[in-house]
């Protein structure tokens, strides 16, 4: 089989430093590429029987080889560097006349958004490494990735669907506002795994009562993070305070001590006492990995899993099945199972797959 392969090497950054995306930074200010780290782990893991891969060279898709110790694999493009959104564009129409069985990206919405401006005929996975993945195209994990690309080489899935992309302008996000709009559509293996469904906006309606039962149940002279999004700001403004609605604040005692906090402050704060509250995206279900990236594998290690308290409003918790964490292909250990608050000390139990 012949596949295409690329990863946009500064997707995920930005989350990491504690912004919403990465369409604005330079190569220069991302300090480690999160997509190819997880593109090395992808090609360590994948069966590679009988694949010869299409790829750019150096750091859109040569290097992740390179790395891997792998050389079933030729270059057809020589990208800039550093790469530009252009770039990736190029790729993929060379990489058209190839025609490829599947293409597996690395990136995010910007990365999708690219893709879909070629209008490619063949399907694709999409590996989550960016900071935006609001799009339905995009595998629920690395390990998913990595099940559905040995899938579709081995000839189990031969159905493929079109699904969405959506984007959102990070300049207007930056204020805290969401506008996100339908882009285009690629096709996707019809497999379970992967996310069929794009991010979906719920109001926060009778969110309240829950807010106000963490708010009589706040302990003093503890560290809490209060994650991002309305319904977790919700807490803070039964205090009077008002946080960052897209990053994590440091509140104790009744006000904020920190906000807009990246992963490596959180990593110093977070300790084995430090309590979280965090809520799922609604639609996609994600509860850690998707929008609040910052919390990463080393920092969720450092917080008991005890002390995360996982909010949601009725409307998003009735469309939630199943709860997901990505990080990244590293297994942390978490819960089977996690409580839900959508009510004044009302929970309901939800499974947690990883």
């Amino acid at each position: 089989m012949i596949a295409g392969f690329f990863v946009n090497p500064i997707a995920g950054c930005g989350s990491m430093q504690g912004m919403k995306g990465s369409d604005y930074m330079k190569m220069s200010e991302c300090r480690e590429s999160v997509s190819l780290g997880l593109a090395v782990e992808f090609l360590r893991r994948i069966n590679h029987e009988k694949i010869t891969f299409l790829i750019p060279s150096g750091d859109m898709g040569e290097k992740a080889f390179t790395i891997a110790g792998l050389h079933n694999y030729r270059t057809i493009y020589d990208p800039a560097a550093p790469s530009t959104s252009m770039d990736t564009k190029k790729f993929v129409e060379i990489l058209s006349k190839g025609s490829p069985g599947i293409l597996v990206f690395f990136g995010g919405d910007g990365t999708a958004r690219d893709i879909v401006d070629t209008h490619p005929a063949f399907p694709v996975i999409g590996v989550p490494a960016g900071s935006k993945m609001y799009s339905s195209v995009f595998a629920i994990s690395l390990d998913s990735a990595v099940r559905v690309f040995n899938d579709v080489a081995s000839g189990m899935v031969e159905d493929f669907v079109p699904s969405e992309v959506i984007d959102l302008d990070e300049r207007v996000y930056s204020t805290g506002r969401i506008e996100t709009r339908f882009y285009g559509e690629l096709l996707v293996p019809n497999s379970s795994r992967i996310l069929m469904e794009s991010k979906a906006e719920y109001t926060d309606d009778y969110v309240q009562d829950a807010a106000e039962y963490i708010h009589d149940h706040i302990e003093n002279d503890v560290d809490y993070l209060i994650g991002p999004g309305t319904t977790c700001k919700s807490v803070l403004a039964l205090f009077g305070q008002k946080g960052s609605i897209l990053g994590f604040d440091l509140f104790r005692n009744g006000r904020i001590m920190e906000t807009s906090m990246n992963e490596a402050r959180l990593y110093e704060i977070a300790s084995s006492s430090t309590r979280m509250i965090i809520s799922p995206i609604g639609g996609q279900g994600f509860l850690l990995g998707r929008g609040n990236r910052e919390i990463s594998p080393r920092v969720l290690k450092k917080i008991d899993p005890r002390n995360i308290t996982v909010i949601a409003s009725p409307r998003k918790l009735e469309n939630l099945k199943v709860l997901y964490i990505d990080t990244g292909g590293e297994k942390i250990d978490f819960p089977q199972y996690v409580r839900v608050l959508y009510g004044y000390g009302k929970f309901k139990m939800v499974k947690v797959e990883q």
